[in-house]
């Protein structure tokens, strides 16, 4: 089959260097195979970094969008793109050779299904991260986000999970458009994969989380900063998500802990309202939503 990677970007070259040089070595014939950088507005030198890497390598594509988020940057790939099957992946991943290879094995296995895989920390990574509270912290969060979604055993390293992640999953260019594609009211990356994943279970498709197809998660250049405005904007997301499916998301735990106060609020539920609200409006004038 013929595969389309796509890789949406913002602002982050080196990252996404780091990345395409991991893809530059896939060991699927390179003739059945495209890798495509959606740049959503970066306006910096992720152009140069891509037609760097070109020089030798065609089927590496550059197309670029102004800046309206990360659901309509990958949907600017899917359209670019020759593949029967789409492979999404984030730029900060660092795939292994067999990428494409454990894909598909995958979807041949399962059938009619989107297929996960799963990602860490590089050990050098975790070991850094280690050295300082806020590290810690993200290990933590990191691995909070991977077990926080349920998954029921189907057999061996393979699961069915609640919903897809988009950091690195794969489905059939003709189920991506029968659902879709991504939601482009969401503005941000955060929670668009969530809306997709409801779509797409609602036209029958099935999930599998692939524990043996791994990659390395490389957002060590993460601040203190740059998260703040990372979770300022997950946050967003949310609200859109409980706005469209109320019946799935508005009584989740972190909407009624972080939406609108209301008579029916707990003590403890509204004064932690107001200290939330206390503490954006600080990170507010402190620029800390920015990054």
């Amino acid at each position: 089959m013929f595969v389309s990677i796509i890789v949406p970007t913002f602002r982050r070259p080196e990252i996404l260097k780091d990345t395409l040089l991991a893809l530059l070595q896939l060991d699927y014939p390179a003739e059945r195979h495209e890798i495509i950088v959606a740049d959503d507005g970066s306006g910096d030198e992720t152009a140069a970094v891509v037609a760097a890497l070109q020089e030798n390598c065609p089927r590496l594509i550059y197309r670029a969008q102004k800046n309206c988020g990360v659901a309509t940057a990958r949907n600017l790939g899917a359209r670019e793109s020759r593949g029967e099957i789409l492979i999404f992946l984030d730029d900060d991943m660092i795939v292994q050779p067999s990428l494409i290879r454990q894909h598909l094995q995958t979807m041949e296995k399962f059938g009619d299904c989107l297929v996960n895989g799963h990602w860490e920390f590089s050990p050098h990574l975790e070991a850094t991260l280690q050295k300082t509270p806020f590290g810690r912290f993200r290990i933590e969060t990191e691995r909070w986000q991977k077990t926080g979604t349920s998954k029921s055993l189907i057999e061996g390293n393979f699961f069915e999970p609640a919903t897809i992640t988009s950091c690195n999953f794969s489905i059939r260019r003709e189920h991506f458009r029968r659902i879709g594609g991504f939601d482009e009211q969401f503005p941000f990356a955060g929670c668009e994969d969530q809306e997709f994943s409801v779509r797409a279970a609602a036209a029958g498709y099935r999930f599998i989380y692939n524990y043996d197809l791994q990659f390395w998660h490389n957002d060590h250049y993460l601040t203190f900063r740059q998260y703040c405005g990372r979770q300022q904007r997950g946050i967003m997301g949310l609200v859109l998500l409980a706005q469209k499916y109320p019946e799935l998301y508005a009584n989740t735990a972190l909407v009624l802990e972080n939406g609108r106060g209301s008579r029916q609020d707990s003590a403890r539920r509204g004064r932690n309202k107001r200290i939330t609200r206390g503490v954006w409006a600080r990170a507010g004038r402190a620029g800390l939503g920015s990054g």
